[in-house]
């Protein structure tokens, strides 16, 4: 995986993205340039052909288009791809009319853009459907070879089951010390270092790309071999690291304080929390702007539904665990709560039907837009919880409260890739995507969160 601003990216989705962005611009440069019978370069037609194929990419990603799970999916994949180009072209339009005197010059005698942006949903579905397949996927996966058969062995191994589309293949499990043997793949958890050859020699006939360490106790390991494997260019990794790197989070129960300390990662200084704080005021102004009609009809549809507050307003946990009051559209009955804070439950009773609304299109977030502005809160960030789930939470998970590091968002990584929090482990699994935010916040990363939101918000599973 490359890793950009500390966010890993995999190598194969940046070059399915390199290639559609290609084939888009030009499906559509040709064409037009056709179209307008231009036998030249056209400087006009290059500058919208760039235009047109980087929103479309935009609005694929943002509608996870590029996420592993969804290749597998081909209706959905095809629902997704129709509706990005669905979104994209009266945003073009629009857009081209605006610049209409750069376009003018150029594509005048076109006159409509939709034959070339059929050309380029054509493209992308080719590549999709009929170029992709072709490809051997499989030998473009990293070959692992995992030292350690215990119980983080396991996980790797319950990893690939559950997903075998991820980019490494498990070439072999081997055995050192005196480890408990817990995977469960044929015979391998029998195998031991000394029964076979060096691990070098192993690297070597498997054609290996990279060692990972996962073993607790790590006394015994064949120092020789490793470097020998390492300074042969095999990449050695722990196994912490590895489970970051392939799943977007930081594992809870293999976490050591060492790794915090040492990890490339939890930086905190003023600059970066500068460039923050003009992105999250940036970001909520346009916010502000393009969502007022929704608010104004919201507050309306509150009020007429019948009588109680059209904003509810609790006090959250946020920086540092200082507490502070959050906005959002009442979606609730007036005193939901007489018996005490409950975890929200799916087809919970005490949601009204507008409450049902904007909680399933996220509506009634909205008002936390001026918690930004007022700077209680980050348009990005784990979200912020009720002190009396927070003083819960931090007694039965260890490191709940490393979450406060930074200042709660109104979406975050947990958010787009994990359903809505309804129990103690719920929460336990949502901090291993908080931590991981934590840990490798950037600019990079929020903007990833942001157009990833777009996604929940029109796939919205687990909301409650």
């Amino acid at each position: 995986m490359l890793r950009i601003f500390r966010h890993y990216v995999p190598y194969p989705t940046l070059a399915v993205s390199a290639v559609e962005i290609a084939f888009l611009f030009l499906s559509f440069y040709l064409y037009h340039t056709r179209a307008a019978a231009v036998h030249a370069f056209d400087i006009y037609n290059f500058y919208i052909s760039i235009g047109f194929s980087s929103l479309v990419f935009t609005i694929m990603f943002s509608l996870g288009l590029y996420n592993r799970a969804i290749f597998t999916k081909h209706r959905e994949m095809l629902a997704r791809i129709i509706l990005s180009f669905f979104l994209a072209f009266p945003v073009f339009v629009a857009t081209i009319s605006v610049v209409s005197h750069i376009a003018v010059q150029s594509m005048v005698s076109n006159g409509s853009y939709l034959p070339g942006t059929l050309f380029g949903l054509f493209a992308i579905a080719g590549t999709r459907f009929l170029v992709l397949p072709m490809l051997n996927v499989g030998a473009l996966k990293r070959r692992v070879l995992v030292l350690g058969v215990g119980d983080l062995a396991r996980r790797i191994e319950q990893l690939v089951t559950m997903n075998a589309n991820r980019g490494f293949v498990v070439v072999d499990y081997l055995r050192f010390g005196d480890e408990a043997p817990r995977i469960g793949v044929g015979n391998l958890s029998d195998r031991r270092l000394s029964d076979g050859p060096t691990i070098a020699q192993a690297a070597d006939d498997n054609q290996i790309d990279e060692i990972v360490i996962a073993a607790r106790d790590r006394r015994g390991l064949p120092i020789e071999d490793l470097l020998d494997c390492k300074l042969k260019g095999v990449n050695i990794v722990e196994y912490l690291t590895f489970w970051e790197r392939e799943t977007g989070r930081i594992d809870l129960e293999a976490l050591q304080p060492s790794w915090l300390f040492f990890s490339d990662g939890f930086r905190m200084s003023w600059f970066p929390n500068f460039l923050k704080r003009l992105f999250d005021v940036a970001v909520s102004g346009v916010f502000v702007i393009l969502t007022l009609p929704v608010t104004l009809v919201t507050a309306v549809a509150i009020r007429l539904e019948g009588p109680g507050p059209i904003f509810y307003v609790q006090e959250r946990v946020g920086l540092n665990g200082r507490r502070f009051n959050l906005k959002k559209f009442r979606s609730m009955m007036v005193n939901a709560e007489t018996d005490g804070p409950q975890w929200a439950a799916a087809n919970d009773q005490r949601i009204t039907r507008v409450g049902a609304l904007i909680r399933k299109t996220r509506i009634d977030e909205i008002p936390q837009i001026f918690n930004v502005l007022r700077g209680d809160m980050s348009f990005i960030g784990p979200r912020p919880e009720r002190p009396f789930f927070v003083e819960t939470l931090a007694k039965e998970i260890p490191y709940y409260r490393e979450r406060h590091r930074v200042k709660p968002g109104i979406s975050g990584w947990a958010q787009i890739n994990f359903p809505y929090t309804a129990s103690v482990e719920d929460a336990r699994e949502k901090l291993t995507y908080d931590l991981y935010y934590v840990k490798n916040r950037s600019l990079f990363l929020d903007f990833v969160i942001l157009l990833q939101t777009a996604r929940v918000v029109l796939w919205p599973e687990g909301v409650r």
